[in-house]
């Protein structure tokens, strides 16, 4: 992997654990705002809660410390 992918899944990891202390319906201006124009991202962290609303216990509510 590399620093770059790295970095992009640690972000996107941010903004999803970010985007669920929102509302579904709230989480769209959150990640407009988190996600700028990187549209990329944005469908990386949308799939990841499409995933953890559809199948319970898919991804934890807080990551272990």
């Amino acid at each position: 992997m590399t620093p770059e992918h790295d970095h992009a899944i640690a972000a996107a990891e941010t903004i999803f654990n970010g985007a669920l202390q929102f509302s579904p319906p709230e989480r769209a201006a959150y990640l407009a705002g988190a996600c700028g124009h990187n549209l990329q991202l944005r469908q990386r962290v949308e799939a990841l809660l499409r995933a953890h609303d559809e199948i319970p216990g898919f991804l934890p509510e807080q990551p272990p410390a």
